[in-house]
C-alpha cells in the first residue's frame, strides 16, 4: 500500500475507541465465497457501529480509499491483493425481533449471515425468510445487491435500513419506496451509492400453531435441500455469475447450457457441469481465470445469440481512489 499502514494501525490504537481488529496483510482469499484472491494491506473489522464510523472517519481524514467487504460471497478480489483498506461488517451481527402498532419485524446489522437470520426466525416461529435458506453471505450484501431468492427478493421484506454517508459518517434511515428497486437493482447502487448499509429492518410474520411453524420449517429446509442438489456448496463459488434479462426469453444459465458451454475450463476456473450460470474453483483457480472465463462466455453468447450478458458478480479492483 502506498500509505503507511503502520501509521494508520498507530492511530487507531493509540485512540482506544476502536473496538474490533486491526490486520495487516490479510488474506481475503478466505474471506469469500470463491477462496480466491490476494492480500489486503490494512483490513479493518470493527466490532460496534461507533467503530465502523471511526474506521470510515479516520481512513477518509488520512485520505485512504476503502471497500466495505460482508461475508465475500459475490466479488472476486484480484490476485495481487488490494492496495487500499477493507472494512470487514462480519463482527457487527446483533439480531433482535419485536412488534410495533400490530407489526412483527425483524432488526439485523448489516454482517449478519443470512444462515444467522433465518436460524433466528426458526428459533422465534417468525416466517417470511423461508425462500432466502441456504443462501451466503450477509444481510448488508444481500440488500445491495436485492439478492432474489426462488422468486423472492429482499426488497419484498424491507421496511427500513439505517445507513453511514461515507464521506462524513452522518447517519440517516431510509424508508421502504418500490420505485428505488428492481431486478438485482438497489437504492444503494445509485442515489444511495455513497452511503454503507448498517442496519436493516424487515417484516417478518410471527407462526402461530404447530402446523405453521412445521410448514416454515419445511419450505425452508426443501430451498436448501434444493441449492444441495444443484451442486451450490460442491466448490468455492460466488453463486450466480450473470443477471438474468427477461427481454431474452430464457435465463442466462439456461442460454449457456445450450450453447454447450458447461465444463468449459480456464485455469482453474470452470463453467459448473450441472448448471450454466455457476463459475466454480476447482481448487487452484485465479481471479484472472475467473475473469477470462466470464469474458469468453459473454463472447460466445452474444457472437450466436446477440445477447450481452451482465455479471452479477463483482471484480474488485486491486487500486481505488477516493
Amino acid at each position: 500500500m502506498y500509505y503507511n499502514v503502520r501509521k494508520i494501525t498507530e492511530n487507531f490504537n493509540m485512540q482506544g475507541n476502536f473496538q474490533g481488529q486491526i490486520l495487516q496483510d490479510e488474506s481475503m482469499a478466505e474471506r469469500t465465497t470463491f477462496k480466491i484472491g490476494g492480500k489486503a494491506d490494512l483490513l479493518l473489522e470493527p466490532m460496534d457501529i461507533p467503530s465502523l464510523k471511526l474506521a470510515i472517519l479516520e481512513l477518509n481524514n488520512a485520505g485512504i480509499p476503502f471497500v466495505i467487504v460482508g461475508g465475500g460471497s459475490n466479488i472476486v478480489v484480484p490476485d495481487q491483493g488490494l492496495r487500499y483498506a477493507v472494512i470487514s461488517t462480519r463482527a457487527l451481527c446483533s439480531i433482535s425481533h419485536q412488534e410495533v402498532e400490530g407489526e412483527t419485524y425483524l432488526s439485523c446489522q448489516c454482517g449478519c449471515t443470512i444462515q444467522q437470520i433465518t436460524e433466528y426466525c426458526q428459533k422465534h416461529n417468525l416466517g417470511g425468510l423461508e425462500n432466502f435458506a441456504g443462501l451466503p453471505g450477509t444481510v448488508g450484501g444481500a440488500l445491495y445487491m436485492n439478492a432474489r431468492c426462488y422468486d423472492k427478493s429482499f426488497n419484498q421484506i424491507v421496511k427500513s435500513i439505517n445507513f453511514l454517508e461515507e464521506k462524513t459518517g452522518s447517519e440517516g434511515t431510509y424508508f421502504y419506496d418500490s420505485a428505488d428497486w428492481d431486478y438485482k437493482k438497489s437504492p444503494f447502487q445509485t442515489s444511495l451509492a455513497s452511503s454503507v448499509i448498517i442496519e436493516a429492518d424487515f417484516f417478518v410474520k410471527p407462526l402461530v400453531g404447530k402446523t405453521d411453524i412445521q410448514d416454515s420449517l419445511d419450505k425452508a429446509s426443501g430451498f436448501i435441500q434444493d441449492r444441495k442438489q444443484k451442486g451450490h456448496f460442491d466448490y468455492p463459488s460466488a453463486g450466480s455469475v450473470f443477471k438474468n434479462n427477461r427481454e431474452f426469453g430464457k435465463p442466462s444459465g439456461q442460454i449457456i447450457d445450450q450453447l454447450g458451454l458447461k465444463g468449459m475450463t480456464l485455469g482453474g476456473a470452470k463453467v459448473a457441469p450441472w448448471h450454466g450460470n455457476f463459475i466454480i474453483n476447482t481448487g487452484n483457480a485465479l481471479a484472472k481465470d475467473v475473469k477470462a472465463l466470464v469474458e469468453r462466455i459473454q463472447a460466445e453468447v452474444k457472437s450466436k445469440t446477440g445477447f450481452v450478458l451482465e455479471p452479477e458478480i463483482i471484480f474488485l479492483s486491486d487500486t481505488k481512489t477516493l
